[in-house]
């Protein structure tokens, strides 16, 4: 009797079930989604170690160039990092052709900016991590798919590919995938190399032919040819000083029609560092909220800010005018880049 209603019991859960999903969810924000009518059974098995990977920033894989641990922006060889347009230094909210900077959409043409710009001003790692770091070139990428194996893995719930040597040493590079498509499934980074004959295109791992337009968003797998180079930088305490950094608008001298303020007016903005460090301000760029268009640098030099210390500037809106103007400084802190931006109001 007891069999007899155990199965009437489990043949009306089974029932229960009829259309409905088993959902798993991953740390990550991860969610793999199955129908419950092809799920047998569910079970709990004590999860595999994770691989270990050369310590140290600077790995020796025996290749013509030592490569970083981690990618920039990372502190740990399974972070993502920060991604970046290729060519440009700074990683943004949004990865689109319109805000690229080294494409004119008045010409439709992209902006010819070398085609390798390893340890240039355009490289991200040059420009974020120091002299000593710069992006791999595709033929250094090259290099490391075909004398490396490549095993997929995971290390803290991160798919990606560990990357071992033959002289035993590895590196770990996490599933990333790009700008806001769905991460820990595809492995990409940006070399330096454009595309030879295709106008916007820049290489990529997983393959040589592997190309992607430019403005796309990924991160950056650095190499350096100094065996001592200075590794990623412990930015746990950064907030100290970067929540204390502030943008503000002063007011100005403008006209506005239909709630558009017309093309010469004049916005006084402020970057205030009110941390007890110093900060390097690198860029001033007035946008607009309204369309997301970002405008260019409109500082000259690289400036440092002291400790305590406010920088005022006067910023002239553009042809067209601006709807909704937004200034954004970027500034650098600890060797890693941050942006702090204000939105203007005409009550002030």
């Amino acid at each position: 009797m007891k069999r007899i209603i155990l199965s009437i019991a489990i043949f009306a859960m089974a029932a229960s079930l009829v259309g409905q999903t088993v959902n798993v969810h991953f740390k990550n924000g991860q969610t793999i989604v199955f129908p419950s009518g092809n799920v047998e059974y569910v079970d709990f098995s004590e999860k595999a170690p994770d691989p270990t990977v050369s310590a140290g920033a600077v790995v020796d894989l025996g290749l013509s160039v030592y490569w970083c641990s981690c990618n920039v922006g990372a502190e740990t060889p399974e972070e993502f990092g920060d991604y970046y347009a290729w060519g440009e230094t700074s990683p943004k909210s949004r990865y689109t052709e319109d805000n690229y900077s080294y494409y004119n959409s008045s010409t439709t043409q992209y902006i010819d900016i070398g085609s390798d710009i390893s340890g240039t001003q355009y490289d991200a790692a040059t420009v974020n991590l120091g002299s000593d770091w710069r992006m791999p070139t595709k033929e250094q990428m090259q290099e490391l798919l075909d004398k490396c194996t490549w095993e997929w893995t995971q290390i803290n719930n991160i798919n990606g590919y560990k990357v071992t040597a033959v002289n035993g040493n590895s590196i770990f590079i996490p599933a990333s995938g790009l700008s806001g498509v769905a991460h820990n499934k595809e492995v990409l980074c940006w070399t330096a190399s454009d595309h030879k004959y295709l106008s916007g295109y820049a290489s990529s791992i997983p393959i040589l032919s592997s190309f992607y337009y430019r403005y796309f968003g990924m991160p950056i797998r650095p190499v350096t040819s100094n065996p001592n180079a200075e590794g990623p930088v412990d930015h746990s305490q950064d907030h100290l000083v970067t929540d204390k950094v502030t943008a503000s608008f002063l007011g100005g001298a403008y006209s506005s029609i239909n709630g558009r303020i017309q093309s010469g007016g004049q916005l006084n903005v402020k970057f205030s560092n009110n941390s007890s460090e110093s900060v390097t301000l690198t860029m001033i760029q007035l946008n607009d909220a309204a369309t997301g268009s970002e405008g260019n640098n409109l500082l000259d030099t690289e400036t440092e800010v002291l400790a305590g210390e406010s920088k005022s500037y006067t910023v002239t809106v553009g042809a067209g005018g601006i709807k909704t103007p937004v200034i954004r400084f970027t500034y650098r802190y600890n060797k890693k880049k941050y942006t702090v931006e204000a939105t203007f109001s005409s009550n002030f």
